[in-house]
């Protein structure tokens, strides 16, 4: 392969790569998002309010999650790796290594808490839609209440934090973009036990950079035809 390809060849990539992370953002929000809403504001449910009459009325909801999660972290993935690909050769690699965890770790967790769903509704389905002893459901909605309203609220504070430096320290971002992050961040880690609407904030992120990115993209694909003009003209 001549110079000239190998040039050309990079110039595709990085042109595709914001597009790629923009679009596997948005999806992930949309996903992630519409998971919460269908199993509760939030995605956090007061144990008290389980019972027969709930269970079946959140039935096809939680069938409906089950199913649009693993897109979501296939997409956070995907959104995670062009993330990292866009800083290239700029990237710190602690700050790389402890980004690329943390992003690994809220998938595991988001398909944990989908999968406490799915065990209980599945365990309800099993025994017929009939029980008397609705424990083991408030286990699991305890469980997963734990698992989103602390530990993934908290790993998103410390995949928030990573970028937000490596973005410091690169500079491949606006400063305000910076500041956003780190104002999210910080009370997600101090206090994510008690910001239960904040579950939406992390979604919303991601929203925000993905579509900064892909206006990004978008003025750079326009600057770029602007110049191949004025080199045509001349």
């Amino acid at each position: 392969m001549t110079t000239t390809e190998g040039m050309e060849r990079l110039v595709q990539r990085e042109a595709r790569s914001p597009r790629s992370a923009a679009l596997a953002g948005i999806l992930f929000s949309l996903l992630i998002g519409a998971s919460m809403i269908l199993l509760g504001t939030g995605a956090v449910v007061d144990p008290t309010e389980i019972d027969g009459e709930w269970l079946e009325a959140q039935s096809s909801a939680a069938a409906v999650v089950l199913v649009l999660i693993p897109f979501a972290g296939i997409a956070f993935l995907w959104f995670t790796g062009v993330m990292r690909d866009l800083l290239g050769e700029l990237e710190d690699k602690f700050f790389a290594t402890v980004f690329l965890g943390s992003g690994i770790i809220l998938v595991v967790m988001m398909f944990v808490w989908t999968s406490a769903f799915g065990a209980m509704f599945g365990t309800y389905q099993a025994l017929g839609g009939v029980s008397n002893d609705f424990g083991v459901y408030i286990y699991a909605i305890s469980f997963a209440n734990e698992i989103m309203g602390s530990y993934f609220l908290r790993m998103a504070s410390v995949y928030m934090l990573s970028i937000g430096s490596l973005w410091t320290r690169t500079k491949v971002v606006p400063r305000w973009l910076t500041v956003v992050t780190y104002i999210v961040a910080v009370p997600f880690l101090l206090f994510a036990g008690a910001l239960g609407w904040a579950r939406f904030l992390f979604p919303a992120w991601v929203l925000m950079v993905s579509i900064f990115i892909l206006i990004l993209n978008f003025r750079h694909n326009q600057e770029r035809e602007g110049d191949d003009e004025l080199t045509l003209e001349a």
